[in-house]
């Protein structure tokens, strides 16, 4: 089986560096985190915690039970981090992780710590609310994010003495009716790796083992396991409800209108028996025996969520539903006493709950779609690699090594376990497991999920490949993979700022229905009572029946969540679309800045072209017969433009210089078949003068030489008006324009330049035709910039040339000061001010520079045409969201007056409670479906886009030498010193 070695990314040795530790008494004060396993409740933690207290030299002792972390305060001498974890094992309880905090904390000082907890029973953002607002009233924390789309809050909060965090946090939320299936201290997770990667703490090698490792590493699958858990709770207790629904609407719906009065099913449910001195109808008891665990058992989770939610002053959709259905049953259990047909109601409170689990099985199963951008990133996550360990006596130095003849050894082993300057083998159709360099070999990869790209590309020795969801890289703990699956949690959790007028009115609407639905109720009644309501209306009915329906109904139409859900569930599959498609949103308020863009900067270097130079032209001047001397017979069927090639390439392919490197890199893709059985040869008398050209021989026999025109002048060479017409005509282009010569003749005329990319004149146009006012920005000279925005079409009044970083920031700030919605793109490096100053911010990058903090937006894939996705997935998302809060909106407005009865003088149809709940369900659904829509989103083609007609001045084909000009340094980022021809008069 063919494979690849990666060579994971070569830097200095990563460590746990921290701060000086105190000193007491010529002892280190220092703090470790031990993993214990075994530990089952309070007592078990009560043990650890009063065993190591009776150890000398250990300070304080703090045992959670949620995450198995017992965190020791110690004196180093006597003690040591594995001393004290052998102890704990002689306690009777297993050490699975012993981890060295980093950095490490300050005793005296406080640290900040976040804690991840996985939150089930959370169905639509009044759920995530009551969660926020709970854990914000707690003291020292700092701050929370609650995740619908992944049921995870994360928390992060202030350490210190007084506070029992995270227990108090899982407690906090406990109370207010939510589970908590899983703790996670994010530092402890992230240090881990870097712990285990310094091979000397302490001079002991303390071993994770492949358990704990998956358990950390599998974080996201954990919680899209508790995801399905749930789905299975709501789908168990649906179920269950309607098995007993289904007999009450048969035997009160069905039977009568089925069978005669004289089927002795009829007669038998229409008898009556006497219970405890009551007179009651058989067919009541049988409908009240249904009805009840109905109400109370598969109810129970509205009523434990109404309770907590009442003690926490968040009141959502589950207080109606436990309202609107436990006055159904009291109504009808007081009628069953009274012999009256009202016990009827029993049907509208079973039926209203089975309809309503219904409904919360349909949101969640729609919810969990939500997420599977996310899960099938999770997917392309590796858990182990193979590590390739050269053997004893073989080079020391891997550049010389190879896997071919160089004997090796393979070992699996944890990701966590790879570091800076491991080289791991990947087997085709494998994940890669980390970030890194290709080193030998090549395969095809497909990274579709993470740069959006949809066809495999071929990696070869020097590429970079990116894999996850760790990189061997001491500045960074994750991955561009990990940085991916991150951002988008983080962007899901955030809110836009439409979202918090939906809040806004989503925290008054409870309290509102309900006095609506009470007043209703009175209303209705008092109009009986009063005559007001002709009898004819109410026939077969109590006033007090006719106008409790109203009542419920008004209660149960009423649906909070399809408001709560408009806004996170379009940032649910939104951003989840985007990460599919190489586009990263920061957030739910970048994703609205977004929508708004009316103008947008682009950095020119790196962003619109490829930052690196190339050849983009070859012109041959010597003859066939000139080039055709210098050939051995052996080579005498080469093609002499071919020839000429690798000559050039045999120059400079030692040269370290950006020209000769593109020149090289040319050679190599125009002549690779020749270099396959005539490798470049190593020149011999090398010469090369900075910033002018280099000269030298090939084969020991011909005379090569290339550079700019002091240089061939240098070297005796004659420049003819043709190729001072050549030179000249590349040099308006923008390009760096280079003779080549053999024994002081010249043979060619080379233009290199930073080539467009080649999907950016597309993409500026379909930027132009969504309206968007387009500038470029750039430190290069006038004449390259200007030369990119001709074949950009851009015209020259919005090119900014010659630009320092405060530069483009000015530039921001005064379209800004215009009104004008400013996004910028960069490269996320010298374009950060500009990109942390511009409303939106937009970086080209992948591996480390995913999380650069500067941008709002990264486009993975680096091609411009990502930035006409991220704007234009951006307006679609956030017209979404408007549909959706406008749905909502006027579902409510419209439903609980025609449940309150308020059209039924007119139609004389009143709204059943069942259809209400049926109603209230959909609602929710409905928007649900209505964002999942978005994941058929495919972004924009801008290569459909019409290109312009248009007209220009044209500039003649021959110039000649006679025309006045002078000479002036070449592009002043460049630092070849070439010369290039700046005409005085005007070019027609």
């Amino acid at each position: 089986m063919s494979a690849l070695e990666l060579s994971t990314t070569p830097s200095s040795k990563i460590t746990t560096s921290s701060p000086p530790p105190m000193s007491i008494n010529n002892h280190q004060r220092k703090v470790v985190d031990i993993a214990v396993g075994g530990m089952t409740c309070s007592m078990c933690s009560s043990a650890v915690e009063q065993g190591l207290s009776r150890i000398h030299g250990i300070l304080s002792v703090s045992v959670s039970l949620s995450t198995h972390l017992a965190r020791i305060e110690f004196q180093e001498p006597p003690l040591t981090a594995r001393a004290i974890a052998d102890e704990i094992e002689d306690l009777g309880y297993d050490v699975t992780d012993i981890i060295i905090p980093f950095p490490s904390a300050s005793i005296e000082s406080t640290q900040r710590q976040t804690v991840e907890l996985t939150v089930g029973g959370m169905t639509c953002s009044m759920c995530s609310s009551a969660v926020f607002k709970a854990l914000t009233e707690l003291p020292n924390v700092v701050s929370v994010n609650v995740s619908l789309s992944t049921n995870v809050a994360r928390i992060e909060y202030e350490d210190t003495p007084d506070v029992n965090y995270p227990d108090d946090l899982v407690e906090t939320v406990e109370d207010i009716g939510y589970d908590v299936s899983d703790v996670m201290i994010v530092h402890a997770a992230a240090t881990t790796a870097a712990a285990t990667a310094d091979n000397n703490i302490n001079n002991t090698s303390f071993p994770v083992t492949v358990e704990q490792i998956e358990d950390t590493e599998d974080r996201l699958s954990r919680i899209l396991k508790q995801q399905e858990a749930q789905l299975a709770a709501r789908r168990k207790a649906f179920l269950w409800s309607f098995a007993g629904a289904l007999p009450i609407m048969i035997i009160t719906m069905v039977i009568p209108h089925l069978f005669p009065p004289s089927n002795c099913i009829r007669r038998f449910l229409g008898q009556h028996v006497t219970l405890l001195g009551l007179n009651l109808l058989v067919e009541a008891i049988i409908v009240w025996l249904l009805t009840t665990p109905v109400q109370f058992v598969c109810g129970y989770s509205f009523y434990k969520t109404s309770y907590h939610g009442i003690m926490r002053r968040v009141l959502g959709m589950d207080v109606l539903v436990a309202l609107g259905t436990t006055a159904s049953y009291l109504y009808a259990f007081i009628a069953m006493l009274k012999d009256d047909v009202g016990y009827r109601f029993f049907e509208t409170s079973a039926v209203l709950i089975c309809f309503v689990l219904l409904g919360k099985w349909m949101n969640a199963m729609a919810v969990q779609r939500t997420s599977l951008a996310l899960t099938q990133l999770m997917k392309l996550q590796a858990k182990t690699a193979i590590k390739v360990i050269p053997d004893k006596g073989t080079h020391k130095n891997m550049d010389l090594w190879n896997p071919l003849k160089d004997s090796y050894q393979e070992q699996v082993v944890p990701i966590q376990a790879i570091h800076p300057g491991d080289v791991v083998k990947i087997l085709k159709g494998a994940s890669i497991p980390a970030d890194g360099v290709v080193f030998h070999g090549e395969l095809t990869v497909d990274q579709s999920m993470i740069t959006g790209e949809s066809i495999p590309v071929l990696k070869v020795p020097g590429d970079d490949v990116l894999g996850g969801p760790f990189v061997a890289n001491p500045e960074r703990a994750d991955s561009a993979l990990a940085q991916i699956v991150q951002l988008v949690q983080e962007a899901q959790s955030r809110q836009v700022p439409i979202q918090n007028l939906a809040d806004n009115i989503a925290s008054i609407f409870v309290p509102v229905v309900v006095a609506l639905s009470f007043l209703t109720f009175l209303a209705w009644y008092g109009c009986c009572k009063g005559g007001i309501v002709p009898s004819s209306w109410y026939q077969g009915e109590s006033p007090a029946t006719f106008s409790l329906l109203f009542g419920i109904a008004c209660l149960v139409i009423s649906c909070p969540c399809a408001l709560g859900l408009a806004t996170p569930t379009a940032i649910m599959v939104g951003t989840g679309v985007g990460a599919r498609h190489g586009v990263l949103m920061k957030g739910g308020e970048t994703l609205e800045v977004a929508s708004k863009v009316d103008t947008i900067l682009f950095d020119k270097t790196g962003t619109l072209t490829r930052g690196k130079p190339a050849v983009t032209d070859f012109q041959r001047i010597a003859s066939d017969e000139f080039l055709r001397s210098f050939l051995n017979s052996d080579d005498s069927e080469i093609p002499v433009d071919d020839f000429l090639i690798w000559l050039l390439g045999s120059l400079e392919r030692n040269s370290e210089h950006v020209l000769a490197t593109a020149i090289v890199k040319f050679a190599e893709e125009k002549i690779e078949y020749l270099l396959e059985k005539k490798p470049f040869s190593q020149p011999s008398n090398f010469v090369a003068l900075t910033g002018r050209g280099a000269s030298g021989l090939v084969d020991d026999r011909i005379c090569v030489a290339i550079g700019n025109r002091a240089f061939a002048e240098r070297q005796k060479m004659i420049l003819s008006p043709d190729v001072e017409e050549c030179m000249v005509n590349m040099e308006l282009e923008g390009k760096t324009a280079m003779v080549a010569g053999i024994n002081g003749t010249v043979c060619a005329v080379l233009g290199v330049a930073d080539e467009v990319k080649e999907e950016a004149a597309n993409s500026v146009r379909y930027l132009k035709k969504m309206g968007l006012d387009i500038w470029m920005i750039t430190g290069d000279s006038k004449r390259t910039a200007h030369a990119i925005a001709r074949q950009l079409n851009l015209h020259t009044d919005r090119v900014i040339a010659e630009a320092l970083p405060s530069s483009k920031v000015d530039l921001v700030q005064r379209l800004q000061s215009e009104g004008k919605i400013v996004a910028m793109v960069g490269d996320g490096v010298n374009d950060s001010p500009a990109l942390a100053e511009a409303d939106v911010g937009i970086s080209m990058g992948t591996g480390a520079e995913i999380a650069n903090e500067a941008s709002d937006m990264v486009i993975v894939s680096g091609k411009v045409s990502g930035t006409c996705t991220a704007l234009h997935l951006s307006r679609v998302i956030f017209r979404r969201i408007q549909w959706n809060f406008g749905f909502s909106m006027i579902y409510n407005v419209l439903s609980i007056p025609l449940a309150a009865g308020v059209f039924f003088p007119i139609f004389h149809t009143r709204l059943p409670p069942t259809i209400a709940a049926i109603a209230m369900a959909l609602s929710s659904v409905s928007v649900v479906f209505s964002s999942l829509a978005l994941r058929l989103y495919s972004p924009p083609d801008v290569s459909l886009v019409e290109r312009p007609t248009f007209f220009r001045r044209r500039i003649p084909q021959i110039l000649r030498p006679r025309q006045q000009y002078e000479h002036i340094p070449a592009d002043c980022s460049d630092d070849s010193g070439d010369e290039i021809l700046e005409f005085r008069d005007e070019i027609v």
